[in-house]
């Protein structure tokens, strides 16, 4: 799936569209998103609300894990842990990767077995490239219904 229709997929969905999560770029199975410095996404320490993290890290993980099957089947989470670095202040940036050989995997076991699994890991970051929150996600594929 290219960016843009990744982009309107996103649009779609109210709850994470009013975060204001950027879909930046989408190169080979890499995804990376920003969620936006805002007020609103700040705990009462100051800094981005640990939720918040979360959520974000699920939506790119979600993002990496459609890029090349959503068109056959969507992903749910299953199952998610987040470990948590250094608070997070301002924008956050995030990246995760979906190797070709597990996407491959994933259509095919998909085809097959009309069931598939996959775990994908999301990176954040804050403005100095400093970690501040991995997002680990087991999500379990089953086709579209026809």
């Amino acid at each position: 799936m290219e960016a843009n229709e990744m982009r309107s997929t996103l649009d779609r969905i109210p709850y994470t569209n009013e975060l204001g999560i950027t879909l930046d770029s989408t190169e080979g199975g890499t995804v990376r998103m920003t969620l936006p410095g805002a007020k609103s996404n700040e705990n009462l320490a100051g800094t981005v609300h640990a939720g918040l993290l979360f959520t974000f890290g699920e939506t790119l993980a979600g993002v990496a894990a459609g890029m090349r099957t959503l068109e056959k089947a969507f992903p749910f989470a299953r199952g998610a842990t987040i470990s948590y670095r250094r608070p997070a202040h301002g924008p956050v940036f995030g990246v995760a990767s979906v190797s070709e050989e597990d996407s491959t995997r994933v259509l095919k076991e998909l085809s097959r077995d009309g069931r598939s699994e996959l775990e994908v890991v999301a990176e954040l970051s804050n403005g100095e490239g400093e970690a501040v929150a991995e997002v680990k996600v087991a999500y379990a594929f089953r086709p579209h219904p026809e």
